[in-house]
């Protein structure tokens, strides 16, 4: 097994959306150069503000999955406070989120049409991206 199979296993598919995202975003800010430098660095920064946010969320998924084998047999009240601390992971991804997107706009001062062009196709891809991989079935008994 390779290096990058691997880190795909360790990972999972949180990660890969994630790399996925961050391939899409670059592409989008290559077809902005096109346009301008400035445009193609807005449409880079669109993609990364929706980016970062998504991969700790994704390292949070891949943490919480590797403590959910080692409690496999745990108490019901382990899963709820388990399932609760995966709601305030989401949370703060979606507070960093709002915070980089404040940040980026004010700071920044991207050119607007690229800037939302990248974090809404970094968006889509989020949203896409399960339709990319096959489904695993499961085998009943």
């Amino acid at each position: 097994m390779s290096d990058a199979e691997a880190d795909s296993k360790r990972w999972g598919k949180p990660a890969q959306v994630v790399g996925l995202q961050a391939a899409i975003s670059v592409t989008v800010a290559a077809l902005a150069l096109m346009w301008s430098f400035d445009e193609a660095k807005a449409a880079l920064l669109g993609g990364m503000v929706a980016c970062l946010p998504n991969a700790y969320f994704a390292w949070a998924i891949a943490r919480a999955e590797r403590r959910s084998r080692r409690y496999a047999n745990a108490e019901p009240e382990q899963a709820v406070w388990a399932a609760g601390k995966l709601l305030g992971q989401w949370a703060t991804k979606t507070v960093m989120m709002a915070a980089l997107l404040v940040l980026a706009i004010v700071f920044a001062k991207p050119a607007a049409l690229a800037f939302i062009c990248g974090f809404g196709a970094a968006l889509l891809t989020q949203l896409g991206a399960p339709l990319l991989w096959r489904r695993e079935r499961v085998r009943g008994p």
